[in-house]
């Protein structure tokens, strides 16, 4: 199954206009067969990456809990399929989406998940964590 790698969350935040680049990148890296599949069959939806952003939460706050999650979806192949593809997700967001502790320091990190559409089977991974208070 393929594997996500270099997964990176980055959030610039404006204090003046109370709002929130974020930026979540990772590389999506398939195994030969997966790559001699998708060269084969080039029209075909083999794969699906889409991502998330969660609050990272202790158990007895109620544990983690997903605050946004990006419109792009990714599919592949993609018209060149190569072993390592390189994703980016991008959003701007108001603060107090990204504000899940009211009484301090915001804890976030992005969850990547691919899908085969084949098989149905499911890698997630997290990015970093960003502590910030927003």
């Amino acid at each position: 199954m393929a594997t996500i790698t270099n997964r990176v969350l980055t959030i610039d935040h404006d204090n003046r206009k109370k709002l929130a680049n974020v930026k979540v990148t990772c590389n999506v890296n398939f195994t030969g067969t997966e790559i001699c599949l998708m060269k084969a069959c080039p029209g075909q939806r083999m794969f699906k990456l889409k991502c998330e952003l969660w609050a990272d939460d202790p158990e007895w706050l109620g544990g983690d809990e997903k605050v946004w999650t990006f419109s792009d979806v990714y599919y592949f192949p993609d018209p060149s399929p190569t072993p390592t593809e390189a994703r980016q997700f991008l959003v701007t967001l108001g603060e107090g989406v990204l504000d899940e502790d009211w009484w301090g320091e915001d804890e976030i990190y992005g969850k990547l998940i691919l899908q085969n559409l084949f098989t149905m089977t499911t890698v997630a991974k997290k990015t970093n964590t960003v502590h910030h208070s927003f």
